[in-house]
């Protein structure tokens, strides 16, 4: 983002027209939008999806909700110049987003990697009438993905995004952390299949590079609900194989704004649950 990017520039709405052969010299987020309601949400999507995976839930509340479901960096159809992304910064893009929705309240919904953004970029929001966070699955705090990152040092994060545009050597490293345990199976065999594409190992660097600065801080996120008066509902799925459950309790259980509640599913979007919960707020 640039001080002479207008929020035209800025956002790439799926209403509005998309440039054909510009070379991509800006970093602009892809924002869809869903829905009239007088309520506005703003939903997060997880690692390798766009906000696209929003689109089922954002219509069913479309008369209560207007939702805005960005592609994250690296994502979609976002066009990210910059090799990493940091809490401030996304928290700009997302100010910017709700400025003209300040007399409006905003939900805030984020899943999987989602959940750890919009954890992280909380204390960074300053639209007024925030009333709502809900996190589905989400990594960091107990995310299995890159629960393994949290514990490397940083020194090894940039040598380790450089790996990830080398896939021979990544597949190597993949493989021996699964013998030792340090990944599961599923995220070994998720990277053996993904590694082909070039797309997906600029996002997966890009995200490397990025992730360690939004690390799971519960004081802070405690800090931020209070500072808002509102809570977090944390949603965790009794067969989802890609948290740990355990480790999700531990961080957010203590917490005294945030209300964990275990449903009946796995990784994917609880869309009913979802539904019947945005209807009671």
């Amino acid at each position: 983002m640039t001080n002479q990017q207008t929020s035209q520039d800025f956002f790439l709405t799926a209403a509005g027209p998309e440039p054909l052969d510009t070379p991509i010299s800006l970093d602009r987020l892809y924002v869809r939008k869903y829905g009239n309601g007088p309520r506005i949400m703003l939903s997060v999507h997880g690692f390798g999806r766009n906000g696209r995976r929003m689109e089922r839930l954002a219509l069913a509340l479309g008369r209560e909700y207007t939702t805005f479901a960005p592609d994250l960096p690296y994502h979609g159809k976002t066009e990210w110049v910059r090799q990493q992304y940091t809490p401030q910064g996304l928290a700009a893009v997302f100010n910017r987003l709700l400025a003209d929705y300040e007399d409006q309240p905003v939900y805030l919904l984020g899943h999987s990697l989602g959940g750890r953004i919009l954890s992280n970029t909380l204390p960074f929001l300053n639209h007024p009438d925030i009333r709502d966070l809900a996190l589905v699955a989400p990594d960091g705090a107990g995310g299995r993905y890159t629960n393994w990152i949290d514990t490397l040092p940083t020194s090894l994060i940039r040598p380790l995004a450089k790996f990830s545009e080398r896939p021979r050597y990544l597949l190597k490293l993949s493989n021996w952390l699964r013998r030792r345990g340090v990944i599961n199976r599923y995220s070994a065999e998720y990277l053996n299949y993904n590694l082909k594409d070039g797309t997906f190992r600029r996002r997966l660097a890009g995200s490397l590079r990025s992730v360690l600065k939004f690390p799971p801080q519960p004081a802070n996120l405690e800090a931020a609900l209070t500072n808002l008066s509102i809570t977090a509902t944390v949603f965790a799925g009794d067969r989802d194989p890609l948290l740990h459950h355990e480790r999700l309790e531990n961080v957010y259980g203590p917490l005294p704004s945030v209300n964990v509640v275990p449903y009946t599913g796995s990784h994917w979007l609880p869309e009913q649950l979802l539904y019947d919960y945005y209807l009671s707020r």
